[in-house]
């Protein structure tokens, strides 16, 4: 029997062995993963005869890295896309900025909390194109991403 463990000695695959200097393996695998880490030792031994035999290594479990807004939204009260906001995975800071035709920006972001309701200085703007841009940096090892387009808003 082959117990694989990570660091924190929960099992999470027990199977038994094909060929042991391979990935190939037979059994159910039940994973928990905890999002707070990113690497594991995943350590695998067999307990045969009074002999333990082992084998472990490091695993890095890559946190996904992406950046999601929408294109178009209607401010209208109706609770369907009444906000613009951006969302993703693996974002440790974030700016947003939107700008009107002009260039001039009105709406500017530090958190994915916050939402645009396609208003500046308390008062509503017009339907049409607006262009943002969105810089951000990953928690796995600060990769920065810088993502512009345009938003549809529509009334």
């Amino acid at each position: 029997m082959m117990h694989f463990s990570t660091h924190n000695y929960l099992t999470i695959l027990t199977s038994i062995l094909i060929i042991l200097n391979s990935l190939n393996f037979t059994g159910q695998t039940n994973i928990d993963y905890n999002e707070n880490y990113n690497k594991y030792r995943i350590v695998a031994y067999q307990n045969s005869d009074e002999q333990i035999f082992s084998i472990s290594n490091m695993v890095s479990v890559e946190k996904p890295y992406a950046v999601y807004s929408p294109n178009a939204f209607s401010p209208d009260g109706d609770g369907l896309n009444d906000f613009f906001s951006v969302s993703g995975q693996g974002i440790n800071d974030i700016q947003v900025e939107i700008f009107n035709r002009w260039g001039q920006m009105v709406f500017k972001s530090y958190s994915t909390e916050d939402k645009w309701d396609g208003t500046f200085r308390g008062k509503d703007l017009p339907t049409g194109t607006y262009v943002y841009k969105i810089k951000t940096t990953s928690y796995e090892n600060n990769q920065k991403l810088i993502k512009s387009g345009t938003i549809s808003l529509v009334r």
